[in-house]
């Protein structure tokens, strides 16, 4: 792809493979190759092109960025993968969300298809409900500009897909690279209130956010809000899908020989409030000596801060 000189650097830091880039000098944005397994005594080069329109970077190997004096917020954040899927694919190139953001998600692509009925086999094979004790600290250039949160980017198996709207529209690389590069590897967030970027209508969960969490932003324990460190998180636990069913046996909504009551009415906003708190009991009950919940903290990300113009608009 052709980016920026920033843009290009950064789409190799969110590559943990990538050692360094080569880059076209001759416009702006140029050509952008990632490089791996580099050895630079056994670099040769491309026959037909000049060696002199392209430079070589090398990735530098420290954190870098200043650390930040924002606030660190402690909250939970919680996902919902298949048997397994954690070990495979833990925190970190991923999203997740608020309880309300996830019990939404699983309302309505998981164990129903929106409002046809149920699905079964559950989708994705999903079958766990994840939750995790996050720290998170805004980097200096974010805080300056009052957020504590980034725009949420889509992940899709470890990859930046950008922001994605509907009908699966998404914006790409370039876009999580260039937001990576201007404001570090931060938290981002969207709330269903805001419509902005998905969903981009009114839910039957209004307080729901939806997180994505950059692999490279990932440190331990409490985050200094440098570019590389942004977020911290320990495991808090795990319920079930079936141990969700089971506290309200019954109904219509039946897969594996077992029904329940409690995915009814997936469009009812009362409705999903209960399933949220129902989700909050059933992790007390397993999990009494953690704190049942704990504040979710403001989702301020400003789209028109973060995006005066928009090339993807």
């Amino acid at each position: 792809p052709r980016l920026s000189l920033p843009a290009c650097r950064a789409a190799c830091e969110m590559q943990p493979s990538c050692q360094g880039f080569i880059r076209g000098n001759q416009s702006d944005p140029g050509e952008c190759w990632l490089r791996t397994d580099v050895a630079l005594p056994k670099c040769a080069r491309t026959p037909g092109r000049n060696a002199a329109d392209y430079d070589f970077y090398m990735r530098s190997a420290g954190a870098g960025g200043d650390i930040s004096d924002a606030e660190v917020h402690e909250f939970y954040m919680y996902r919902a993968t298949a048997p397994g899927q954690f070990s495979a694919f833990p925190l970190g190139q991923v999203n997740s969300g608020s309880l309300a953001g996830v019990i939404w998600y699983l309302q309505n692509e998981i164990v129903t298809m929106y409002s046809q009925g149920p699905r079964c086999p559950r989708r994705f094979n999903i079958s766990e409900l994840h939750r995790f004790k996050v720290k998170a600290r805004a980097t200096a250039v974010l805080a300056a500009e009052g957020m504590n949160f980034g725009v949420r980017f889509a992940y899709d198996q470890g990859k930046c897909e950008g922001r994605c709207f509907n009908g699966n529209q998404c914006t790409g690389q370039a876009d999580c690279a260039a937001q990576y590069e201007k404001y570090g590897f931060v938290v981002g967030c969207n709330k269903f209130s805001d419509n902005y970027p998905f969903p981009d209508m009114q839910t039957s969960a209004p307080q729901g956010v939806w997180y994505s969490l950059p692999l490279q932003g990932q440190c331990a324990g409490v985050p200094t809000g440098s570019r590389a460190c942004t977020w911290s998180y320990e495991t808090a636990g795990v319920v079930t899908l079936k141990e969700l069913a089971a506290m309200s046996p019954g109904g219509e909504n039946c897969c594996d020989g077992e029904c329940s009551n409690f995915w009814q009415n997936v469009m009812d906003p009362g409705a999903t409030s209960w399933r949220v708190q129902q989700a909050k009991k059933l992790f007390g009950k397993k999990y009494p000596e953690i704190p049942t919940d704990l504040a979710d903290p403001p989702c301020d990300f400003n789209r028109w801060k973060s995006y005066p113009t928009d090339p993807w608009q």
